[in-house]
């Protein structure tokens, strides 16, 4: 049995944690209530309009495991999710990308990992099958991710806050 891959990059056994992923036990028993209490098979498909809020190109910056600054980005487009991850040089450490489905549980959105593969860094090759759930709230141009609070999940309980990054803005001389 092959090794699972969060949608993060990294292993589920050992995961390395970083700085700026807030584990919040409280607030993960009340999602866990609320999402025990509606089944994820009663879940609908998302409008298409979820995807398009969604698209574009999000970031977080965080820590790795010895302390080191690292940026994360995010593309989001065409039902895929491509994710970089870059050292304090500027240098691409990981990469990965999984296909994804949005749905709706009564007052939660749900966004589906699914079919994840490592294309760059230490585990390249790497494939999971198994899908990772994620609750998820869009607030303007911040996104916020939970991961690891629906029933079965094995990757740990983390909440991801992920900005949106802005096209320049050019001036046209007129």
């Amino acid at each position: 049995m092959g090794e699972q891959v969060s949608n993060t990059g990294m292993k589920n056994s050992g995961r390395t944690v970083y700085r700026g992923e807030i584990q919040v036990k409280q607030l993960m028993v009340f999602l866990v209530i609320l999402i025990t209490g509606s089944s994820l098979s009663s879940a609908e498909p998302a409008p298409e309009e979820d995807y398009q809020l969604l698209q574009g190109k999000w970031f977080r910056n965080a820590t790795d495991g010895k302390g080191a600054p690292i940026r994360i980005e995010q593309e989001i487009s065409q039902k895929i999710s491509k994710v970089k991850i870059y050292n304090r040089d500027g240098k691409l450490v990981h990469s990965q990308q999984a296909k994804f489905r949005l749905q709706r549980v009564d007052e939660l959105s749900l966004f589906i990992y699914y079919d994840i593969e490592v294309l760059e860094g230490p585990k390249k090759g790497a494939k999971s099958r198994v899908s990772q759930p994620c609750v998820y709230r869009l607030r303007g141009d911040q996104l916020v991710v939970v991961e690891g609070i629906v029933n079965g999940d094995k990757f740990p309980s983390l909440i991801l806050s992920w900005w949106k990054i802005k096209p320049p803005i050019t001036s046209t001389a007129t």
